[in-house]
């Protein structure tokens, strides 16, 4: 390293920003905004907010305070690359580099993440020390953490790569290397880059966000109830607790009794706080974890009273914890069986086992309403009290659910109120979410929905980009809570539990209602359910282009799927169905192009070009898979309907239409129907004329999946 560097303390100028350059040059900003207290280049935290129109943003995450960089290169280098993510403009043949002011502080921590990793492998940070050693080094080290899909580990580590094709724009320069060799993140990480206009978010896998959506559903409509409950009631403690007793003694002596007459023991903590306890003078050994502070809020005392020396109340309640034994938590409000498994959901509460319901209870809701709507996380986050509505079609037949919000993305930043159409489950999680933030809301005077639970001054408002940590803090809950090491309550994903991000949430969604809107979400809500209530009344047209959204993923979804028979056709599982020999020959004909044989590496980009046209087609079902043609389509024909631009699945004959295709995943739905036809066909009661006709169904079915059930794996 330079020797300069390392033993003069001095503060680097930069040679390629003057100090008075201003930050948010290059921003739209709010109109009300006095350009003349606007952060420049010079200045220690750089105030973002008058270029981000979110109300709900965080005050921390509006600010970027680069006073706690202590180190005067990596200082230099940080408010460099911002500036530059911020203000520069991309040149010709070069991707969009500038951000939105909003996301500019998440920028920052993953840069100081890489910089702090650079000081731990080599002393302090240096941009010419890096070399492509180290940057395998951090590869490994993000890809040993917590599951990451490819597609996060490539946005992580092109912090370092984007850092040195800034080089320009720093008075240090670059790495000593380029980074592998100029290979982009997403061939690093593992995954093939896609179209820009694909979406990179990955999908939640579907025992993954049915497990998680399941166990929200269940906090929303089962657990909520006892958790309102026991905030009531330590509401109602601690405000009688405010007063001291003099005489304590006979009150203890009756509280234990009472106890006692109710077959209940001695209320214990969960967990010793700094997992240390007191000792017992006399056998010095520790004393039980007893809940002093929950006590006294019970006795209307202070926890100093029982703890008090000169007194034998701990003596007291040691003595009776032995007599009586113990019980977890130890308030009085009743716990709900949970209908799942036939017992109490969790032990009693005590306070900060209410306060820690109230944080599940929060990100359960949000899970609901971010997942089942198909919002942004933005937008959800943007909803105020009165939101929601529910009002009749026209026809009185239909109760639509109406959610009233705001729009940011695609407009400048600046909020555009829309509508969504979504279901009743959202409904009810938001009226949850009223009651539970009640408190908050009357304290702060806000009508916003999120807020922070906690209402001290260093807790901040609104949760803002919080949710992903509080998502994540409810699935390490549930494993906690519900899961064993075998069995997580949230299914792990190649031995690792999934990590969960907002946006996340409306790319799943999206996809599952084009590409699987007959799936079942979570055992009680079908995705072709969530599709009619946000399609129905708006017709996609919300700002929010959740309908655009679903369109992408079916197409992507259908190209997936056609991937999908095409790979079963390699492998010797061939499909059935009157379309089936059609699609056999399309894939000899493909395979033959593109010389898939046994030993050759097949370039799968040409692969997905020239199975396209057959996507194009491909409609998923669950009885069987349409390859429409419009020409021959016996549902059409069945409908009626002058809409002759997708097919009527409802009017499906699967085993005659010249377009149907019946795969391996078909087979448990037809194998159902042929069993539940035996079971009928053994009860004595028939006429000759139903058993013929049952036994002539069986025979068709039987011998319509026979192709599947004899082929060899």
């Amino acid at each position: 390293m330079n020797i300069a560097l390392q033993f003069a303390p001095i503060q680097f100028a930069s040679r390629i920003r003057r100090s008075d350059e201003l930050v948010l040059g290059a921003m739209p900003l709010k109109p009300d905004t006095d350009r003349t207290t606007l952060s420049v280049f010079g200045d220690d935290r750089w105030d973002l907010s008058p270029a981000i129109f979110r109300e709900n943003a965080h005050r921390g995450e509006q600010v970027l305070d680069f006073s706690t960089i202590a180190d005067p290169v990596l200082l230099i280098t940080a408010k460099e690359y911002l500036w530059a993510r911020l203000n520069a403009r991309p040149k010709p043949g070069r991707h969009k580099t500038v951000i939105a002011p909003i996301t500019a502080r998440t920028v920052l921590r993953s840069l100081l993440r890489f910089a702090r990793f650079v000081e731990g492998r080599n002393g302090s940070f240096d941009m010419q020390a890096v070399d492509q050693a180290l940057l395998d080094a951090y590869l490994a080290h993000v890809r040993n953490c917590a599951y990451r899909p490819a597609v996060q580990i490539a946005r992580v580590i092109d912090i370092p790569i984007d850092l040195n094709r800034h080089a320009e724009y720093l008075t240090l320069g670059g790495f000593s290397c380029r980074p592998w060799n100029g290979r982009n993140a997403h061939q690093i990480a593992g995954c093939q880059p896609k179209p820009s206009t694909e979406n990179r978010t990955p999908r939640i896998p579907e025992p993954v966000i049915a497990a998680l959506l399941s166990w929200s559903l269940k906090y929303v409509n089962v657990f909520a109830a006892d958790i309102f409950a026991a905030r009531l009631e330590l509401d109602q403690l601690e405000q009688r607790a405010k007063r001291a007793s003099q005489a304590m003694q006979p009150i203890v002596a009756s509280y234990v009794g009472q106890r006692c007459l109710e077959g209940r023991g001695i209320p214990v903590s969960t967990d010793a706080r700094g997992g240390q306890r007191r000792t017992d003078r006399t056998t010095g050994e520790p004393e039980p974890a007893i809940n002093y502070s929950l006590i006294a809020l019970q006795l209307g005392c202070t926890k100093m009273h029982l703890l008090d020396p000169r007194s034998q109340l701990r003596a007291m309640l040691v003595t009776a914890l032995k007599r009586l034994g113990s019980e977890i938590g130890g308030m009085n409000t009743p716990v709900t069986v949970d209908p799942d498994t036939g017992r109490p959901w969790r032990d009693r509460f005590d306070g900060p086992m209410v306060q820690h319901e109230e944080k599940m209870l929060q990100a359960a809701c949000f899970v609901v309403c971010a997942y089942l709507t198909g919002m942004h996380d933005s937008e959800v986050q943007a909803m105020r009290i009165g939101c929601h509505a529910v009002s009749k079609s026209a026809d009185g037949l239909i109760q639509r659910h109406k959610i009233v919000s705001r729009a940011y993305k695609g407009y400048g930043g600046r909020p555009l109120r829309t509508e969504w159409v979504t279901i009743a489950p959202v409904g009810r999680a938001i009226a949850v979410i009223e009651k539970l933030t009640h408190r908050q809301r009357t304290k702060r005077g806000s009508n916003a929905l999120w807020q922070v639970l906690k209402t001290t001054a260093q807790a901040g408002t609104h949760l803002s980009t919080r949710t992903t940590a509080l998502v994540n803090s409810f699935h390490r809950h549930l494993d906690k809570a519900y899961g064993t090491t075998e069995a997580p309550a949230i299914p792990h994903v190649d031995g690792k539990p999934w990590h969960f991000t907002v946006t996340q949430f409306r790319r799943t969604v999206a996809w599952y209602i084009a590409n699987r809107p007959f799936g079942t979400v979570a055992g009680k809500i079908q995705y072709k359910h969530a599709s009619i209530a946000m399609f129905e009344g708006y017709a996609g047209g919300s700002l929010s282009g959740f309908r655009r959204e679903v369109d992408q993923e079916r197409a992507l979804g259908q190209l997936d799927d056609i991937v999908e028979h095409y790979e079963d056709f390699r492998r010797g599982l061939r499909p059935t169905g009157p379309a089936s020999a059609r699609l056999l020959t399309e894939f000899a004909h493909v395979q033959r192009e593109v010389g898939d044989l046994p030993g050759r590496i097949v370039d799968h980009k040409r692969l997905r070009a020239m199975l396209s046209h057959l996507a194009r087609t491909l409609h998923v079902g669950f009885l069987n898979d349409c390859f429409f043609e419009p020409a021959t389509a016996l549902c059409l024909d069945r409908s009626g309907t002058n809409d002759r631009s997708a097919p009527v699945l409802a009017h499906c004959s699967p085993d005659k239409c010249p377009n149907s295709c019946i795969t391996r995943k078909h087979l448990a739905p037809w194998s159902a129907s042929i069993a539940e036809a035996d079971t009928l066909l053994k009860d004595k009661r028939l006429s000759s004329l139903q058993r013929k006709a049952l036994v002539a169904d069986n025979k068709r079915k039987r011998m319509l999946i026979a192709p599947l059930t004899n082929e060899a794996i």
